[in-house]
């Protein structure tokens, strides 16, 4: 009778120890994946005893710690993954594959493509465009820009990177530099539009 008595109680101490232990273990990333097993373990340690009537302090005892690990890492886990997903938002903005939500904060106005030729006769050319951050707070905008041929087809992309642009302030930008003389004729009528937009 007293192994049994001394069995029970055992049970009940691995229960505390388990008990213990996943709640440490809820705290750190990762690891409290291991505390939610720890806790339910620790809490099935704690109901045996308790049924037996053996060692009913530790036993309830573990019963509560084990409870509070499980409790205490289910909630971790749900905030931690609202986080993530709330950076992996901020991210997507940030990346261009919100173009449109980035477009409603800053105004990007391209001029015309201008080509002069110089007195070597080498072309020079360069479309102007000015970015004006329309947002709240100093913002930097990554923007893409493609010259579209008549027939649709892409001739070339070139980038603004527009950094630390305050509240309402404009900043002219001059791209399209280098273009291949190849090229020239159809950049002369082509169409100018935003592809990608990120916003930081």
């Amino acid at each position: 009778m007293e192994k049994v008595e001394n069995k029970k109680s055992g049970l009940a101490t691995a229960g505390l120890v388990l008990g213990i232990i996943g709640i440490c273990l809820s705290f750190i990333p990762i690891l409290n994946n291991a505390s939610f097993f720890l806790g339910i373990l620790a809490v099935i340690f704690g109901i045996i005893p308790l049924i037996k009537k053996a060692s009913k302090g530790k036993a309830i005892a573990a019963l509560i710690l084990g409870i509070l690990s499980i409790v205490i890492t289910l909630s971790l886990q749900s905030s931690w993954s609202e986080s993530l997903d709330k950076v992996s938002e901020d991210l997507d903005k940030a990346s261009g594959e919100n173009t449109e939500e980035v477009l409603k904060n800053v105004d990007v106005n391209m001029g015309t493509f201008e080509v002069t030729t110089d007195e070597y006769g080498f072309s020079e050319t360069k479309l102007v465009v000015n970015v004006t951050n329309k947002a709240s707070e100093k913002k930097s905008y990554n923007i893409e820009i493609e010259a579209v041929a008549a027939d649709g087809s892409r001739i070339n992309t070139d980038y603004i990177y527009a950094n630390d642009l305050g509240a309402g302030q404009s900043q002219e930008f001059e791209i399209f530099t280098y273009v291949d003389d190849a090229d020239l004729e159809e950049m002369k009528s082509a169409t100018f539009e935003i592809i990608e937009a990120s916003m930081y």
